[in-house]
C-alpha cells in the first residue's frame, strides 16, 4: 500500500489495489484460492511490471488505468525483430516450405534474442563497473571535501587570532561588513559634497573619518550600557547600513535639486503638455524623469569618486632637468654617497673630465 501510495497517491492506492486483486482473481478462471495468504503474497499483491515503467502492472498503467504504452513499445520492438529475421530468412532461403520456414525463423530468432541478451548483460556489467568506479571517485571526493572543510574550519581568525574560526570569526566578519558599508556611505557623502562642483568635494578620507567617528561614538555608548561585544558589532553593522541609506538619500536629493535633473523635468513636462495631458499627469511624468536623471547622475558620480580613489591624480613631476637632477641624486646599487650629489655638480665633474 505504501509503494502504491508513492506511485498513484494515498487516495487512489486502495482503488488500484482492489482492481489488481480483482484482475488476479479473474485470471484464476473460477478456480478457488486454497491458501489465501500464500496467494496474496505470491500472486495477488506483488506488482508485475511487463516493462521498465514504474507504474506498469500487468501491462496496465496504475495511474491512468489505460494500456501501458511502454509495454506496447516493447511488443512492437519484438514484432519488428521477428519481421527482420523473417525477411533475412526469406532473402537467404526463398524456396523453403512454410513449416521449415517457420522453424528456421524461430531458430534464428532465438539466436538473435540470445545475442541481444548477451550484449545487454555485457552492457549492464560495464555499467555496474562504471557506477562502482564513479561511486569510488565520489567517495574519495567527499573525503577530500570533508578534509578540506575540516582544515578550513580549524583556521584561526586572520584578524583577531581566535582559533577554529574558519579564517574569520563572526565579530571580525561583521566588522568588515561595517567597514565596507561605511566606505559606501562615504562615497555617497562625497558625491553630495561635490555638488555642483566635484572639485570641491575634498578627499574621501574626510567623509570616511566623519562616519567612522559617528559609528565609534555609538559603539562606545552601547558598550557603556553593558552590551556584549557581539551585540555591539551587530548594532554597528545595522547603523552602518542606516548611514548608507541616509547618505544615499541626501546625495539623491541634492541631485534632484540640481540643474540637470530640473532641466530634464522641464523638458519632459513640455513634451507631456504638448500631448495635451492633464496637469497631474504632467507633474508625475516630470518627477519621474527628474528621479531617473538623478539616479543616473548618482551612478556616474559614484564611478568618478571610485576612480579617483583607485587612481588618484599624480602631481606634475616637472621638466626633464628636474627629473634628471632627481635621478642623479639617487645612489647606484651598492654605492654609498657621503653627501647629496647635485645635478650641477655632476655636470661640472663631467665637463672637467
Amino acid at each position: 500500500m505504501v509503494r502504491l501510495a508513492g506511485i498513484v497517491g494515498a487516495e487512489q492506492a486502495p482503488v488500484v489495489l482492489a482492481e489488481r486483486l480483482e484482475r488476479r482473481l479473474a485470471a484464476q478462471f473460477g478456480q478457488p484460492v486454497r491458501d489465501p495468504i500464500g496467494w496474496l503474497l505470491g500472486r495477488g499483491l506483488p506488482q508485475r511490471a511487463e516493462c521498465y515503467a514504474p507504474a506498469c502492472d500487468d501491462r496496465v498503467r496504475m495511474d491512468t488505468g489505460q494500456v501501458c504504452p511502454s509495454c506496447e513499445l516493447l511488443i512492437e520492438d519484438r514484432r519488428a525483430l521477428r519481421h527482420r529475421v523473417a525477411q533475412a530468412v526469406a532473402g537467404v532461403l526463398p524456396a523453403l516450405e512454410p513449416e521449415a520456414f517457420r522453424a528456421e525463423v524461430e531458430r534464428r530468432l532465438s539466436r538473435e534474442v540470445a545475442r541481444l541478451a548477451a550484449e545487454e548483460s555485457i552492457r549492464r556489467e560495464h555499467a555496474k563497473v562504471e557506477r562502482a568506479r564513479r561511486e569510488e571517485a565520489w567517495a574519495r571526493q567527499r573525503e577530500e571535501q570533508d578534509a578540506a572543510q575540516a582544515e578550513f574550519a580549524a583556521r584561526p581568525c586572520v584578524e583577531c587570532g581566535v582559533p577554529e574560526a574558519a579564517g574569520l570569526c563572526l565579530i571580525c566578519s561583521e566588522a568588515r561588513t561595517t567597514r565596507r558599508a561605511l566606505e559606501s556611505a562615504a562615497e555617497f557623502a562625497a558625491v553630495a559634497a561635490g555638488l555642483p562642483d566635484p572639485a570641491a568635494a575634498g578627499p574621501l578620507g574626510v567623509y570616511r573619518a566623519r562616519l567612522e567617528t559617528e559609528a565609534e561614538q555609538a559603539g562606545e555608548r552601547w558598550r557603556a550600557q553593558g552590551l556584549p561585544e557581539a551585540a555591539v558589532v551587530w548594532q554597528l553593522r545595522a547603523l552602518a547600513e542606516q548611514l548608507v541609506t541616509r547618505e544615499r538619500a541626501l546625495a539623491l536629493e541634492a541631485l534632484l535639486r540640481g540643474p540637470q535633473a530640473q532641466a530634464e523635468a522641464e523638458r519632459v513636462a513640455g513634451i507631456e503638455r504638448a500631448r495635451r495631458r492633464s496637469e497631474p499627469e504632467v507633474l508625475a511624468a516630470a518627477d519621474e524623469a527628474a528621479r531617473r536623471c538623478a539616479q543616473a547622475l548618482l551612478a556616474q558620480r559614484l564611478d568618478q569618486v571610485r576612480a579617483e580613489v583607485q587612481d588618484p591624480v599624480q602631481p606634475p613631476v616637472g621638466g626633464w632637468r628636474k627629473r634628471m637632477a632627481e635621478y642623479a641624486a639617487r645612489p647606484l646599487e651598492g654605492e654609498i654617497l657621503p653627501v647629496p650629489v647635485r645635478f650641477a655638480q655632476a655636470r661640472e665633474a663631467v665637463s672637467a673630465a
